[in-house]
């Protein structure tokens, strides 16, 4: 069973007794240092066993923690383990560094509540209980006087030393009527000689690099979701010494829909003073702003002069253009190579779902859905050509339910003439999906393109479509997806 580790200033002691309480009151356990001085290497490897084991780490923001190494010590540790931290806002101004990180407001101090978000977020990241702590090693706070044995001891031992003085005094007191004796002539110190003659001299410290992150920028000012772009990234060695070679990870997201170490690589070297460009492709199936970081070092292979600017968020915008697919590419960055069959995740990055729908009456358990080549382009069908196949429609459920779509438009060809047919549906407030309008039914010709749009008088988002083709099997060329922009 996981616990939390509350990093705090030993200042504000009293604040993270009262944060230590409220969680436990909830079912968290809490590991918290109550020492009485500022920790010592001593306790170090005892805080950083701690930090280790947790789920978790709430980072207290104050002045007094913004000014204590300790802290910043305990939250570089723990962000090079890559654990999730919680920040909570006790005093001041929330702090740069975790800008990225929605913080807890507990300025009311003592009289402070946890916020819901942050007991429903530590509870999808530590299972509560009441499972024992890891072992620590801590003094705890006094809390009472001395008893009265101790003031006793405490009598006799001033009596003693008060007995020694006075005859120290009777002892040296004929000393102080001597003359004042002659200053003692301090030698010049003499400099060490090396076998080789020359005289020694202090040994520099060693060259250290030092890895920044420089320059961010995509291939395209402005992005759409499902489009491919390239994101081109700079690092830096701003030390005195070559770097080595070192590991980079890239994740695309650190809120939700949280995708963590999305891209990684290796970089062989980079000179004192040196910079080396990264440039990767992705792309974001959905839209709105998506928090991201890149972290080199990321296995902590190279010792650094300072390593607490290893890190780098930045924000990358999806616009509100429409969402198109036209399946020559899977998520995020993968070129189709047909013919390719698609799995339940194939889209999953995406946020979409695609599954094949039995006709009425008629079973398919052989029947998949297919990327295929026709003509130079890349079309989505069934690859079952038994009759009873013909009739079966393509399902596509959309994952994310926080940004709505508000209309759709499918391109396909079809294989006979006849009719082709788009459902919409709703999850409301019930998890039963609800039809959102009459199906929208248009004629078809074999092998012209046809487009079939939902209706304009939607009144809810939709959450599933599914398309059929009454004479003859799906191929579906395209798609796009559109959200309400008021």
């Amino acid at each position: 069973m996981g616990h939390l580790f509350i990093s705090y200033s030993k200042k504000d002691i009293a604040f993270a007794r009262h944060l230590r309480q409220r969680l436990e009151a909830q079912g968290f356990a809490v590991s918290i240092d109550e020492q009485i001085l500022d920790p010592g290497e001593r306790w170090w490897r005892e805080i950083e066993k701690s930090i280790t084991a947790a789920d978790a780490v709430i980072v207290v923001m104050s002045p007094n923690s913004a000014a204590s190494d300790w802290v910043e010590r305990e939250l570089l540790y723990a962000e090079r383990l890559r654990k999730p931290i919680f920040p909570v806002l006790l005093a001041g101004e929330s702090w740069s560094r975790l800008a990225n990180i929605q913080y807890a407001d507990m300025t009311q101090d003592l009289e402070a509540e946890i916020p819901a978000f942050l007991t429903d977020a530590l509870k999808r990241t530590v299972t509560p209980g009441d499972s024992p702590l890891p072992i620590r090693t801590t003094i705890p706070m006094p809390d009472r006087a001395p008893d009265r044995s101790r003031r006793l001891r405490l009598i006799a031992t001033s009596a003693v030393l008060g007995t020694a003085l006075f005859i120290a005094l009777l002892l040296i007191a004929p000393s102080l009527n001597r003359p004042p004796a002659l200053p003692t002539l301090t030698p010049t110190p003499v400099p060490t000689i090396t076998p080789e003659g020359t005289p020694a001299t202090p040994t520099p410290p060693p060259a250290l690099p030092n890895l920044i992150v420089g320059r961010l920028r995509t291939s395209q000012r402005t992005l759409a979701p499902g489009q491919v772009f390239f994101l081109s990234i700079s690092i830096t060695n701003t030390g005195a010494a070559p770097s080595g070679a070192f590991s980079w990870t890239w994740d695309a997201s650190l809120t939700e829909p949280v995708l963590l170490n999305s891209l990684s690589g290796t970089i062989d070297n980079i000179p004192p003073s040196g910079s080396k460009n990264i440039s990767f492709p992705f792309s974001y199936g959905w839209w709105g702003s998506y928090n991201t970081q890149l972290v080199v070092d990321a296995d902590s292979e190279i010792i650094e002069s300072d390593e607490r600017d290893n890190r780098r968020p930045f924000a990358v915008e999806i616009s509100n253009l429409p969402f198109e697919i036209d399946f020559s590419v899977l998520p995020p960055d993968q070129l189709v190579e047909p013919p390719f069959t698609l799995v339940d995740e194939s889209f999953n990055r995406w946020n979409l779902a695609f599954s094949l729908v039995s006709a009425p009456g008629g079973e398919c358990p052989n029947a998949r859905l297919t990327l295929q080549d026709l003509a130079g382009d890349i079309v989505l069908q069934i690859n079952d050509d038994d009759p009873r196949c013909m009739s079966s429609g393509i399902r596509v459920d959309i994952l994310r339910t926080n940004i709505d779509v508000t209309s759709i438009s499918v391109d396909l060809i079809p294989r006979a003439d006849g009719t082709a047919r788009l459902l919409t549906y709703d999850a409301r407030a019930t998890n039963a999906l609800l039809p959102l309008a009459p199906p929208q039914t248009i004629s078809v010709t074999t092998g012209e393109i046809v487009t079939l749009t939902s209706s304009a008088e939607l009144t809810s988002p939709i959450r599933r479509f599914e398309v059929y083709a009454d004479n003859g099997a799906l191929r579906i060329t395209g798609m796009s997806l559109f959200r309400a922009t008021s």
